[in-house]
């Protein structure tokens, strides 16, 4: 039978912040590369300069994907919190029990 290990949430906890920190990097990073190809297609298809409007477009979307990024960070790091605070419910629920089954 499996028993309770405060350790396992707390890593779990751990790399849902990993994930966080990675998250915002990787989403600016993706959408302005995305925004950069989407705005050299544009200025290819019209007679406006590729590179320019590819840099606009560059950030335009990754302002876009940076606040997309940070909201799913929050996200993330709530749920480690959440997990955070059910650890320490259970640990004072523990030494509360424990200090009301003493005996005088």
């Amino acid at each position: 039978m499996t028993t309770y290990d405060s350790s396992v949430i707390e890593e779990f906890a751990d790399n849902l912040y990993e994930q966080a920190d990675r998250l915002v990097a990787v989403a600016t990073v993706a959408g302005g590369l995305i925004g950069f190809a989407i705005g050299l297609a544009i200025g290819s298809v019209t007679q406006l300069p590729s590179v320019i409007i590819g840099l606009v477009g560059a950030v335009f979307a990754g302002a876009i994907a940076l606040q997309i990024g940070r909201q799913r960070a929050f996200a993330l790091r709530l749920q480690a919190q959440v997990a955070l605070c059910q650890v320490q419910i259970e640990a004072n629920t523990r030494l509360s029990i424990t200090f009301a089954n003493r005996k005088p």
